[in-house]
């Protein structure tokens, strides 16, 4: 019996010698140094606000269809992604790319000077 109770203590005291051992080994290795990623952030630099205000300015000369006009006339057809006025050829139109019912993304223009709506089916954008 006594035999039994040596055996058990000296188990007992090597298990805990190796998880000590071990929790010393684990906390040095979480002691060494690791590489740390920072994440890209821009930075707008607002010294140039009054030339892209006079850029936006020109951009919607001439044009008779608002954005909201634009966004109405294809609404039916799905979701609102993007909106963006493009001047392709000399011809502005509104650029709108939408997310359909069944998941999906259509590109269609419309016309800034007669709102009309058409899907585009060009991929090689």
């Amino acid at each position: 019996m006594k035999r039994n109770i040596v055996i058990a203590t000296v188990t007992a005291a090597a298990l805990l010698t190796g998880g000590t051992a071990a929790a010393f080994a684990s906390s040095a290795d979480d002691a060494a140094p690791s590489k740390v990623h920072h994440a890209a952030t821009q930075v707008d630099d607002d010294r140039d606000d009054a030339s892209d205000a006079d850029e936006a300015q020109r951009a919607v000369q001439g044009i008779k269809v608002t954005a909201d006009e634009a966004l109405k006339a294809v609404a039916n057809h799905g979701t609102v992604v993007s909106l963006d006025l493009d001047d392709d050829d000399n011809r502005k139109s509104w650029d709108v790319e939408l997310l359909t019912k069944d998941g999906k993304v259509q590109d269609w223009d419309v016309d800034a000077q007669t709102g009309k709506a058409a899907q585009d089916t060009d991929q090689d954008d």
